[in-house]
């Protein structure tokens, strides 16, 4: 009996070894995860799960013991219901190590809420195409860091991070999905209490309001526990292995079903459901079976018989109320006008003390625009306002904060916007045709940036500009085919970019040269970083598109480059459209080493495609920092001239740009951005709307006042 349980002994010992070592990853503010090599004991085996532990690492700082029986009730819960539950609901776990169990790597390194790194699903090889190596199976991290009376956390964090695997293998392009139904996991394995729904209780202590934008924890949970409640277990299984993204694939599943509802009248009727929670009325659809949550406070109320009105916020995918109480009086009409760029739903129900109340029709406009006129109300009634800012299609979330305007007896309107009308008739001055070539230019420069499959007469195709996505090659060929497109030759300059891994990738900068009439002189650098990032890495690697960060300024520079090419000029111009902006602006490294630090003067395009608000539209920042005086005084009335006002900025501050790297070689450096919101936030705009942002006008304006700028620089004959 020995001998024959000995080969199984090995077999299990080769599957899982009591020493390993694994590639954990270390994340920070840097896009791209830094992996280390770590040494991992085996500390404890269950039936679908190994948990190795970091060699040296001690989570518990009540001793070994402490330790031992947590590592015991973490593999417990998961045997016997994180797996069992999550099998069922969504299917078979991969397996692509071949050992049947799900590993469970306890590092110091792990972020504080668990991590499932899905190039750990790769090959060795493939995995390195993407900057990585791969621990070639079914790994989670965590560090276990919570302790005490919030230990069970960490639990918590094993579901998020199991789901998170999961759905990988079922939809790798849904990362919206992903999050949420991966935060929703504890509570639906009954490992977390209902008050995680609405985000009374968050792993990272952050406070959730039904207006904040959809996002990854939050209200969203609820409405995932609404939608279950609503269509059954299988709707979870369907939106994580849909392929359509965001709120397209619960569109898809109501339309399968048969279901008369879409989505924008689930999320109403949601809304609704929020602040009645009453299974008595409108056939269910404003209650919750399972949860009782807490009703929201009001964003305002008013009464009905007196002219009032107001402004909400109201984040993408938010929900607001609106409560009108009756005195008895008539009352007036209740007008709404939310931000057009997203669509609007809405419920309104008259309540009386006494009963019965009655749902009231509510319909948006496509210009986000309703009208409801009120029944006479006693002053025992009021008519509550559940209103909502429909998510899009994206795989992204929409992390905008929009205007809801209201008025009892007013018609809302918003502020006049004069910024199109403004800069059409400054374009028309500047130029003969108005600018019609030119933005027509620019705009199918962005497309093609920005991954439209339309645009290109040579059919190349952009799917990501994330630098260390294999992908991302493709965006050398598109800049080249652009250039030619406007007369001009383009050449390639590759360098190497490795990481602290060992893992290295060729990564090219693309270069237009402008020779001038002296060629003795050094030349004037006109840049524009390429490669885009997202706030999520998967995201990143997806679908890295920004066109403002910084499509807009490989635009820009593309088109100042055909004009410049027209007009003589003594110094050579170098522009250069630069790799690795978001990693350390390594491709402007990369090119100040190859000219030996011989630049006259560094210009640098970071996100000049959306403008600031009217009336701050034509706002340019000019950031030079100790630099801005050494330049011509014709800098500003350059762009004065051509109706912009400039804004000198302190410091070199543009993180994505080469302009510091310059300056610490006596380069004069001057990035010009917009004056537009460019957080991180942004990054996540969906491309849509990131499209409509844009001003073509703007753009078209900076290249003619740019153009001007640089040839000055380099000395125009």
């Amino acid at each position: 009996m020995t001998t024959l349980a000995l080969p199984l002994v090995a077999a299990a010992a080769a599957l899982f070894p009591e020493v390993r070592t694994f590639w954990a990853v270390n994340t920070g503010p840097q896009p791209q995860p830094v992996q280390v090599e770590v040494s991992a004991r085996l500390v404890r085996e269950g039936h679908s799960i190994a948990v190795y532990q970091e060699q040296g690492y001690h989570f518990s700082s009540a001793g070994e013991a402490d330790e031992a029986r947590q590592l015991e009730a973490a593999v417990t819960a998961f045997d016997t219901v994180i797996y069992p539950r999550e099998i069922e609901l969504f299917g078979p776990c991969p397996d692509h190590d071949g050992n049947g169990k799900v590993i469970l790597l306890l590092t110091r390194l792990a972020t504080s809420t668990g991590l499932f790194f899905p190039f750990d699903e790769l090959p060795e090889g493939e995995a390195v195409r993407y900057g990585f190596h791969s621990n070639q199976g079914e790994i989670l991290f965590d560090a276990f860091a919570r302790q005490g009376n919030r230990a069970v956390t960490n639990i918590q964090e094993v579901a998020e991070t199991f789901h998170k695997l999961l759905h990988y293998s079922r939809d790798p392009g849904e990362t919206s999905w992903n999050e949420v139904l991966a935060n929703y996991t504890p509570y639906v394995c009954g490992l977390a209490p209902a008050r995680l729904l609405w985000g009374d209780i968050d792993p990272e202590d952050r406070a959730h309001a039904p207006a904040d934008p959809w996002a990854g924890r939050g209200w969203s949970l609820l409405f995932t526990e609404y939608l279950r409640e609503q269509l059954g277990d299988q709707s979870l299984r369907d939106l994580a292995s849909r392929p359509e993204k965001g709120f397209a694939g619960l569109g898809q599943l109501l339309a399968e079903r048969g279901d008369r509802r879409t989505t924008p009248d689930l999320l109403a009727d949601f809304a609704m459901a929020c602040w009645l929670d009453d299974p008595g009325f409108a056939a269910g659809r404003f209650s919750f079976s399972a949860v009782a949550p807490p009703r929201p406070q009001p964003a305002a109320r008013a009464i009905a018989s007196r002219p009032t009105s107001g402004a909400i916020e109201v984040g993408v995918g938010g929900i607001a109320f609106l409560v009108l109480e009756g005195d008895g009086e008539h009352p007036f009409p209740v007008t709404l006008q939310g931000d057009a760029s997203v669509r609007w739903v809405g419920r309104a129900v008259r309540l009386h003390v006494k009963g019965p109340d009655a749902e009231l029709p509510l319909t948006f406009s496509p210009g986000g625009a309703a009208k409801l006129d009120l029944p006479p109300l006693t002053s025992e009634e009021r008519v509550v306002l559940a209103l909502a800012a429909v998510p899009g299609d994206s795989p992204l979330f929409d992390n905008r904060i929009l205007l809801l305007r209201w008025g009892v007896g007013w018609v809302p309107h918003a502020p006049m916007d004069l910024s199109r009308e403004t800069l059409g008739k400054l374009v028309k001055k500047a130029l003969p045709d108005g600018g019609t070539s030119a933005r027509s230019r620019l705009m199918t420069t962005l497309d093609r940036l920005g991954g439209a499959s339309d645009r290109g007469p040579e059919g190349s195709v952009i799917t990501t500009r994330y630098a260390w996505a294999p992908q991302a090659n493709a965006v050398v060929e598109v800049l080249r085919q652009e250039a030619e497109r406007r007369g001009l030759s383009a050449r390639s300059s590759m360098f190497i970019r490795q990481t602290p891994n060992g893992v290295q990738q060729e990564w090219t900068n693309v270069l237009i040269e402008l020779p001038g009439k002296d060629q003795r002189r050094w030349p004037v650098v006109l840049a524009a970083h390429w490669d885009g990032a997202r706030t999520k890495l998967q995201d990143s690697y997806l679908r890295a598109l920004n066109l403002n960060d910084n499509g807009s300024g490989v635009a820009v520079a593309l088109e100042a480059a055909s004009a410049m090419s027209r007009v003589p000029h003594r110094a050579p111009i170098l522009v250069a459209f630069l790799a690795g902006g978001y990693h350390d602006a390594a491709g402007a490294h990369a090119l100040l080493e190859e000219l030996g630090g011989k630049v006259a003067t560094w210009i640098e395009l970071d996100g000049v495609g959306i403008p600031d608000r009217w009336p701050r539209t034509l706002d340019l920042r000019l950031e030079g920092g100790h630099d801005l005086p050494k330049f011509p005084w014709s800098l500003s009335q350059t762009f004065r001239r051509a109706g912009f006002v400039p804004k000198a900025a302190a410091g070199l501050a543009s993180p994505h740009t080469g302009g510091s790297l310059a300056a610490a070689r006596g380069i004069s450096a001057l990035i010009i951005r917009a004056e537009g919101d460019a957080g991180a936030g942004t990054l996540d705009t969906p491309p849509l709307i990131e499209r409509n942002e844009l001003s073509p006008d703007f753009m078209v304006l900076l290249t003619k006042a740019l153009a001007g700028l640089v040839v000055n620089l380099a000395g125009n004959q």
